[in-house]
């Protein structure tokens, strides 16, 4: 059996003989791999044989497009760090910044609109957005113990909020006398992102990534329902119609998204653990999100790291081991996704530790 059929058996509720374990490596690959900083003797291992020494299958989210947007100029300077882009518009500039987090991860220091004299620009810049299909791209050549899946770009209120405005000035523009035009850049971005879906669910392949990184802290129910519900709806639909699973990444606290994504007919959840990471170990995740939904994660990623007391550690991953047991629609995975910074002798004992539980 493939990891791919081994990973789907959960999705179709059937029988298992143990419960699938699958880290998402995404992040811990790409830093290490760019920096020259992988153990030596994985130096020049293929992502896929080192996740196999790390006894999981690879993780592979592929992005079959890309996002052009003609008519505007992006420029870009990166140097120690820190990241600039300006966009020049025929509406006006707009400049954005990023800096490197600890995590690895660019983290957004600065955004495009900050005001409402922001917004003509914005607008123009979400117009001259164009998604072209990369066909050639997909599907990749995986390995039986590969799981590929196509990413999406991110669901448009999420996009909106993640580049464009940010979670605190932008959302407080979102609720005062800017909101109708905010609205209108929102529906722009949805009219893009249909169209490229509706292309993306005819590709071959059995799963989907919306890579939205989602957090409670700052999607409140009444916002996921007014401006992501019906989104992922649409998207589960088309992915649905052409054989698909959609899986959302959670990013941060989800209690309350749990029942509203699967409300919104979600498949699987990445990114699902208790503390300290976030607020739903397995048992209340599955009370939350209801019978159907594929619950991915369990292990807090604080626990991959040196900081942590060892004995925690073996703790929280025996308990989730033991958890996701008993549920039979769970993968066992750190939530959300392998620091860079992890203990790399925890991460090698991840597998043994769950046989074990």
């Amino acid at each position: 059996m493939s990891a791919l059929s081994d990973f789907l058996t959960c999705f179709d509720g059937r029988p298992h003989p143990a419960v699938p374990y699958v880290a998402d490596l995404t992040l811990w690959l790409d830093w290490h791999s760019g920096r020259g900083t992988l153990p030596g003797a994985w130096q020049a291992h293929t992502p896929a044989r080192i996740a196999r020494e790390l006894g999981t299958p690879l993780w592979w989210p592929v992005q079959p497009w890309r996002l052009d947007t003609p008519g505007v100029e992006e420029i870009t300077v990166e140097h120690a760090g820190e990241r600039s882009v300006r966009y020049v518009t025929a509406a006006g500039e707009l400049t954005a910044r990023w800096s490197l987090g600890p995590d690895g991860d660019w983290w957004q220091a600065e955004y495009p609109v900050k005001s409402a004299a922001d917004l003509p620009a914005a607008r123009h810049l979400v117009e001259a957005r164009t998604y072209t299909v990369a066909a050639d791209l997909w599907p990749p050549d995986a390995a039986d113990d590969t799981i590929a899946a196509i990413e999406l770009p991110r669901t448009p209120f999420s996009e909106l909020l993640h580049t464009l405005l940010g979670w605190s000035d932008g959302l407080m523009l979102l609720r005062g006398d800017e909101r109708e035009a905010i609205l209108d850049l929102l529906a722009v971005l949805e009219e893009r992102y249909r169209g490229l879906v509706d292309d993306l669910a005819r590709l071959p392949g059995a799963l989907a990534l919306a890579p939205d990184n989602l957090d409670g802290q700052f999607i409140p129910p009444t916002a996921f329902r007014q401006h992501m519900a019906d989104s992922y709806h649409r998207t589960a639909e088309a992915m649905h119609a052409h054989g698909k699973r959609l899986i959302v990444h959670l990013g941060g606290v989800g209690r309350h998204l749990l029942p509203l994504l699967a409300a919104a007919g979600v498949d699987g959840i990445e990114g699902v653990s208790g503390p300290p990471q976030s607020d739903t170990p397995f048992d209340l995740a599955r009370e939350k999100a209801g019978a159907s939904v594929v619950l991915w994660g369990g292990i807090p990623q604080d626990y991959l790291l040196a900081t942590q007391p060892e004995s925690d550690f073996r703790a929280a991953v025996t308990e989730a081991a033991r958890a996701a047991r008993l549920d039979g629609r769970v993968v066992l995975g750190v939530a959300d996704r392998v620091p860079v910074d992890a203990d790399l002798s925890r991460l090698r004992d991840l597998p043994a530790i769950i046989g074990a539980a």
